[in-house]
């Protein structure tokens, strides 16, 4: 028999040795839309996020509020906020740059993979996942965390000579291919 707990929003602290999982039921999280906040060092996530070649600094600290709810359609979703003072390599200088990021997605439920699959045609920028019994929070970070790092970070200006002088030399190849059309 279930029992009524009334449910109220849960803090939770890690300590940087603290691996164990973070569990929920994602439906009844959404449905009784509580709410799970607390903070998680990138080196406590798995190894395809703390070992990414961008990362300059594994210590950075991530906080995350995990919300439940229910869409307008009547649809059962995660809202994932996380945010976090990261160090990039930059990839023209290699040198750290600071990046803030601040990613919020919402991940709606679905039965099965077929009622996922039509909305997701219908909606290009949903996202989704089929109801489970059990979900690693920190599974649904990490994930959420790849899919945030910027593609190829770089400072605006590296304050590099060096960079600068490289390709002075180069003619452009778009006024020599303007050249060729006026010449026709």
């Amino acid at each position: 028999m279930r029992k009524n707990i009334d449910v109220k929003p849960v803090k939770l602290y890690h300590t940087p040795f603290m691996l164990d999982p973070i569990l929920i039921d994602p439906e009844v999280f959404a449905s009784e839309k509580q709410v799970l906040q607390g903070t998680v060092e990138l080196g406590e996530l798995d190894e395809r996020v703390w070992s990414h070649e961008y990362l300059a600094d594994k210590q950075t600290k991530v906080s995350y509020t995990l919300t439940g709810g229910c869409d307008r359609l009547q649809r059962l979703f995660l809202d994932l906020a996380l945010k976090a003072d990261l160090q990039l390599f930059c990839q023209r200088c290699v040198k750290p740059m600071p990046y803030l990021m601040e990613e919020n997605s919402r991940i709606v439920l679905f039965a099965d993979e077929d009622s996922l699959d039509e909305a997701m045609v219908s909606d290009d920028e949903l996202e989704g996942m089929v109801k489970v019994a059990e979900l690693d929070v920190r599974t649904l970070i990490e994930d959420q965390m790849l899919m945030a790092m910027p593609f190829s970070p770089r400072h605006e200006d590296c304050d590099n000579i060096a960079l600068e002088t490289v390709n002075q030399d180069k003619p452009n190849p778009f006024a020599v291919l303007a050249g060729l059309k006026s010449s026709r």
